[in-house]
């Protein structure tokens, strides 16, 4: 991956031992403008990491299209 395709992310925790993820707060051109969101607003126990996207690696089927909504849900 080339540098300038790269995206970062703020990991915020919950601060328990289990390191549970509390928020993720993305994207960011570069992980100082991340670790500066960050300290901006005050988040405590946070990690900045780079941010991958998935991408499916086979194509949905064709007869699977968008679903109808559910009734009385407009």
């Amino acid at each position: 991956m080339h540098e300038p395709e790269v995206l970062y992310a703020v990991v915020q925790f919950d601060g328990t031992a289990q390191r549970a993820v509390r928020r993720v707060v993305a994207p960011f051109p570069d992980r100082s403008s991340a670790a500066l969101f960050a300290t901006d607003n005050g988040l405590h126990n946070y990690t900045v990491g780079p941010m991958s996207f998935a991408v499916p690696t086979r194509a949905a089927p064709a007869h699977h299209g968008i679903p109808a909504p559910r009734a009385g849900s407009f």
